[in-house]
């Protein structure tokens, strides 16, 4: 029974770190989402400062390379929600599996645990990878139009996940207080 407990324990850890990778990504792409108007902004300037000077600023009302991004975003608006609930989802199992194997209380607080790791993990690879990611491989011409949105969705982002840690590290430590209460409780009790 020890063996299953523990498979059940590892899938279940890997459940609480897909749920939640996933779950942090959907918010990623909303914010991204959300802050199309610097993308737009930044395509916009980009465009005026290449365009010839023949007087052909009707260009900007009906921007093309804009336009086919609007639509995309309303696809993917649809999917970003779908992500954010099947991450939830997703999570809320890897829970269940926890505390089927191990208790309640136990399984909340591994639970707790491993998110909490899961969200420093994703802190800093949301903070230092993903701008270090497209540097390397968009060039100067394309970095210099997406980097202040991306900049602003990975900050907004790297906010949401260190709202995460706390909560989660909060949670941690209370439930590992809670449960060392009880074992010395269970001690005294028992002498």
């Amino acid at each position: 029974m020890n063996i299953l407990k523990t498979i059940g324990k590892f899938f279940a850890g890997l459940l609480v770190l897909l749920g939640i990778t996933i779950f942090i990504m959907s918010y990623f792409g909303a914010y991204a989402v959300n802050n199309f108007h610097v993308l737009e902004k930044d395509i916009n300037d980009y465009t005026l400062k290449t365009m010839p000077e023949n007087g052909e600023m009707n260009i900007l009302e009906q921007n093309p390379i804009t336009e086919q991004i609007k639509k995309e975003i309303n696809d993917f608006v649809y999917y970003g929600n779908a992500m954010r609930n099947i991450g939830f989802i997703i999570f809320l199992l890897g829970f269940l599996l926890f505390a089927l194997c191990s208790g309640f209380l136990n399984g909340l607080r591994q639970t707790s645990l491993i998110s909490l790791i899961g969200s420093l993990f994703s802190y800093f690879y949301y903070k230092y990878m993903i701008m270090d990611a497209l540097n390397s491989f968009l060039p100067p011409e394309i970095l210099g139009v997406v980097n202040n949105w991306a900049i602003a969705s990975i900050n907004q982002t790297t906010k949401f996940v260190a709202v995460l840690i706390v909560i989660f590290l909060i949670l941690t430590i209370a439930l590992y207080v809670l449960k060392h209460k009880k074992k010395v409780e269970g001690k005294t009790n028992g002498s």
